[in-house]
């Protein structure tokens, strides 16, 4: 996370922090934008898949093939990732697709059948293992921690209670005079057990959240932190920066904090963590957001592909419980459309 002099302010409707696309919302192959080291392997990761599923869609396209290699050609980087998706391609190149309704009705190229089920076999493994990858190092690092689409209750050692969103990860240091809790991915709802003489410590990459009693949900995605307080107050700061981002973050208050830039708003106090309804509530939030937070609930990737369709603005409530209707409500009032192959990949666009 890039370190900026805070700016804290409330902000109106219409606001809000950057789109955070270096995961899971895809963008066409070209140039990319500044980014963390992490954001900027994910992104060159997504495109190089990209330009295979492109290559093999239309592998005698030499306009196609010519913007490949210059790709290739800016940047040595760009071409190691491509060899490694190259590679899982390889491995994985015999897997058939799960259904056969869900293939492309139209490629560039037509491919034979058996090519056909090559390839789209390759792209849902290679996302698989993308999806996979990262999941073993949460493993490692976690004491408690959700699957895709599963919530679970934690009670820690003294008392104070723990609720994990889906796909969440936490590590626990009860240790000595302190209770720690880092978030390793995801989102959790904190139910702090009063103790004035051990506060209770939530970090967030270089967040850390500290209280001594407060119900309050911290959000960890990638380049940014988001803290919503139900009730009690809590202090948040960048360690790293030496920076304190809240003094006293009170109930009804919500600070997001991406690129070294505080954000605060206003929100009524029952909807702090609404997941644990089954909601996912949007204040003029953009469809990139929106999309990245309902990934989190489905067994496979999500790709958008179209920067516009992105960057709308939406307002709603959707149902966490179906989170395929919630994606294709998100996106069909701006002219998105879901094309899914197999039950691992979904891949959002604009005809």
């Amino acid at each position: 996370m890039k370190k900026r002099q805070a700016a804290a302010s409330f902000a109106e409707p219409g606001d809000s922090v950057r789109p955070f696309a270096a995961i899971r919302a895809f963008q066409p192959p070209g140039a990319m934008p500044d980014m963390t080291s992490a954001d900027l392997t994910a992104s060159r990761r997504e495109h190089a898949m990209d330009w295979l599923l492109r290559l093999q869609q239309a592998p005698h396209d030499p306009q196609l093939r010519e913007a490949f290699e210059q790709w290739c050609a800016g940047d040595a980087a760009n071409a190691e990732a491509y060899r490694k998706a190259e590679r899982v391609w390889q491995l994985t190149g015999q897997l058939a697709p799960t259904t056969t309704e869900h293939w492309p009705k139209a490629p560039v190229v037509q491919l034979p059948m058996r090519r056909r089920r090559w390839w789209l076999g390759a792209a849902v493994a290679a996302c698989l293992l993308v999806a996979v990858a990262p999941s073993l190092s949460l493993r490692l690092q976690a004491d408690y921690r959700t699957a895709q689409g599963e919530t679970r209750d934690i009670t820690l050692a003294d008392g104070s209670v723990v609720q994990l969103d889906s796909g969440t990860a936490i590590a626990v240091d009860y240790s000595g005079d302190h209770r720690d809790v880092k978030l390793l991915a995801g989102q959790a709802f904190f139910e702090v057990r009063p103790d004035k003489a051990k506060p209770f410590h939530v970090r967030a990459d270089d967040v850390q959240v500290t209280v001594t009693g407060t119900a309050f949900n911290v959000e960890l995605r990638p380049g940014r932190v988001g803290v919503d307080v139900q009730h009690g107050s809590v202090r948040v700061e960048d360690t790293a920066a030496a920076q304190v981002l809240a003094q006293a973050l009170t109930a009804g208050q919500r600070l997001r904090y991406a690129d070294g830039q505080v954000q605060l708003r206003a929100f009524v106090p029952s909807q702090a963590a609404a997941w644990r309804q089954g909601q996912l509530i949007a204040d003029d939030q953009t469809v990139a957001e929106l999309v990245q937070a309902l990934a989190r609930y489905m067994p496979g990737e999500v790709l958008l592909r179209d920067d516009a369709l992105g960057a709308k603005r939406v307002t709603g409530v959707y149902d966490l419980r179906r989170p395929e209707a919630a994606l294709r409500a998100v996106i069909r009032p701006h002219g998105g459309e879901i094309r899914s192959y197999g039950p691992w990949l979904l891949v959002l666009s604009k005809p």
